[in-house]
Parts: C-alpha cells; sequence; structure tokens
C-alpha cells in the first residue's frame, strides 16, 4: 500500500478541496511540470474531489497515478492506495518524494480511499491477491471516504465486477480512448524463424542501445534469454519471482536509471512503474490475454514517441497456452462462469 500525504501548508484550498479546473492545473505544473491535463484526468480528480466514487478506465500510460496524486495535494488528511506489487510501490514513493511530496508505502496494511490496477480484483483476484476481493469491507468502515478505482484493461464483465466488488455508490464512469498510434504493433512467426534468439538479439542491436522489456512465461526462459543476449553484448538482467527480493530490486533500479537496457521479466514486471522511454515490449511467448497483452505491451513508449510491440507467436505456444488456461479452469473447485469464459475469449483472441 502507498500512503501519500499531502504537502504542510502545500496547495492547501478549502476544507472539501474544493478548486478550480485552472487551480488544478497551476499545481498540477508545480509539482509534476505539465501544462495541461490529458484524456480523463481532470473529470477523475473533480470527481474524487467531490466526494464521488470513481471508476476510470484509461489507456496505459494516459497518467492515471496523477487522479490520486493531484486530490492528495489539495485536500487535507491522506490519500491510501492499494497497489498489487512492492516494486510498483517503491517506485511511485521514490518519485513523489523526489518532487518534494511527503509519501510512504506499507506493505501489509489493507486501508483504501484508492485502488488503482483495478482490474487484479477481478482477473487475479482469486490467485494473485487473494484479499483484494476482501476491500470492499472498507466501505463500512469509511462510508463517507470516495473510492477512486483505476485500471487501463477492464472488459464490461470486469468493470461490473470490480464495482460490485469494491461497493462503489453511483460511481462516475469515465472512459478513455485506447488507441497507442505511436506503438508500432508486429507479430512475428517463431515457426518461420531459425533462430528465436538471434531474431531478439538482432532486433535490439539494429534499434540501438534503447530501453526494452522482454516478458516469458516461465522464469527458466528469462535466465536462458538474458544469458544469451548478455553473451550477444546486450546489457540485460533477469526479473523473476524465483530471485530475492534484493536482487529484485537492483535489476530494477538498474534498469530505471539506464544502467541495464533490457529487463526479460515474468508478466508482473512494469505493472505500473514510471519509465517513459521504454522502445521496445517484446513477448517471447504468447499472453494469458489480449487484456495481458495491451497491458504489458502499453508500457512501450508513454512519452508518446514511436515505440515497438513484437509478439512471437508459434503453435506450439498456442497448444501450451490452451493447455494451460483449461487446466488453470479446472483445477479451481468451484470455477466461475466469468473465468471459464476468459479462457475461452483469450483462445479465440489469439486463435
Amino acid at each position: 500500500m502507498k500512503k501519500a500525504l499531502p504537502l504542510k501548508g502545500g496547495s492547501g484550498g478549502s476544507r472539501h478541496g474544493t478548486k478550480s479546473p485552472k487551480e488544478l492545473e497551476s499545481i498540477l505544473k508545480q509539482y509534476f511540470g505539465y501544462s495541461e491535463f490529458r484524456g480523463r484526468q481532470l473529470e477523475a480528480i473533480e470527481a474524487v474531489l467531490s466526494g464521488r466514487d470513481c471508476f476510470c478506465l484509461m489507456p496505459t500510460g494516459g497518467g492515471k497515478s496523477m487522479c490520486y496524486q493531484i486530490p492528495a495535494l489539495v485536500k487535507t488528511g491522506v490519500v491510501l492506495v492499494i497497489s498489487p506489487l512492492i516494486a510498483l510501490m517503491e517506485n511511485q514513493v521514490s518519485s513523489l518524494k523526489s518532487k518534494g511530496i511527503p509519501a510512504e508505502f506499507l506493505s501489509s496494511t489493507q486501508t483504501t480511499a484508492n485502488k488503482n490496477k483495478a482490474h487484479c480484483i477481478s482477473t487475479w483476484g482469486h490467485d494473485f491477491r487473494p484479499s483484494y476481493r476482501k476491500i470492499s469491507s472498507l466501505r463500512k468502515q469509511f462510508p463517507d471516504i470516495p473510492i477512486l478505482a483505476l485500471t487501463a484493461t477492464a472488459v464490461p464483465k470486469v468493470q461490473k465486477d470490480v464495482i460490485s466488488s469494491l461497493s462503489l455508490q453511483n460511481p462516475v464512469i469515465l472512459k478513455a480512448s485506447f488507441n497507442r498510434p505511436n506503438i508500432f504493433y508486429e507479430v512475428r512467426y517463431k515457426d518461420l524463424l531459425d533462430d528465436v534468439y538471434s531474431d531478439i538479439s538482432n532486433l535490439l542491436k539494429s534499434s540501438g542501445n534503447v530501453c526494452s522489456i522482454i516478458y516469458c512465461l516461465e522464469r527458466a526462459a528469462c535466465d536462458d534469454l538474458t544469458m544469451h543476449l548478455s553473451q550477444q553484448g546486450i546489457s540485460s538482467a533477469a526479473y523473476h519471482a524465483g530471485l530475492n527480493s534484493k536482487v529484485r530490486t537492483t535489476v530494477l533500479d538498474d534498469w530505471l536509471s539506464s544502467r541495464t537496457q533490457v529487463v526479460v521479466a515474468t508478466v508482473a514486471f512494469g505493472m505500473g512503474i514510471d519509465r517513459q522511454d521504454v522502445r521496445i515490449v517484446c513477448h517471447f511467448n504468447l499472453p494469458k490475454s489480449m487484456e495481458s497483452f495491451y497491458q504489458e505491451s502499453g508500457r512501450a513508449g508513454r512519452d508518446q514517441q514511436p515505440s515497438r510491440s513484437v509478439l512471437y507467436y508459434g503453435l506450439e505456444d498456442r497448444r501450451r497456452m490452451e493447455f494451460i488456461l483449461r487446466n488453470s479452469s479446472s483445477r479451481k473447485q468451484q470455477p466461475s462462469s466469468s473465468s471459464t469464459e476468459l479462457s475461452e475469449k483469450t483462445l479465440a483472441d489469439f486463435s
């Protein structure tokens, strides 16, 4: 959990945090250096400041964190944020502190006035963070505190699930365009390539020393591909749950500071990480869903500069993913109809 505190004697405002759009833009410029809000940011901020619950669906790189960081500077009291990964919390708190905004994170307490990565409640809620589905109990404890749910990926069924799970009351629902015209999407067929590892290293070399992420389904593939890239003279590091937290933190810090060019990782890496200049995102394996693919590929080009998403697709990958998804549903004692439908949808999306 990340706890963002307003500056002492900072932006101030009335007890209710009422600010005009011009005043909010002034705060945006003062602390974050932007001259105007993007997409539905201002509407989400105004909804929260007026005390309304809000469900906000914005594209990757759309500036979702601004929707709760600005209210934290405007209102008295605290803003509490629940996020799914410690690396995400550390990165955002570090970024806020560098701007002179007091912020801390806790990794065990569960209290909120904001819920970031809201899609995790529905899609990862049963497996990745079971406690996510208990968040609705906070509504009873803090009935008058507005809740803001933010995500870049939520199909209509997931949207309803999130709103229900969080007990949002007559929420303002905001949806922005998901078009990312600066990202060039490409599919490369593994079955037509002599050596996929060599193709990836050639892609990275031909693109120059650019910041990149490569996603793999398995830890062993992360380690193996990292070794290959290093042998090719490409600065790279593996990141997955098999590494201890100290190593993962070092890998993340080195990548954020450009000491490492490429991170080869499992899917959790990069969620909410504030790195604007990622130029290439590769998927070595088929993602588990189209929504996951959008989330992960959308970590490229958050600075709106031309960037690439490259998916390596093979028939064997599809068969393996089909096995994984069907096995996952059958292992659950009472698989929900929604999880079964999501599995079927994934197979249809990538067929």
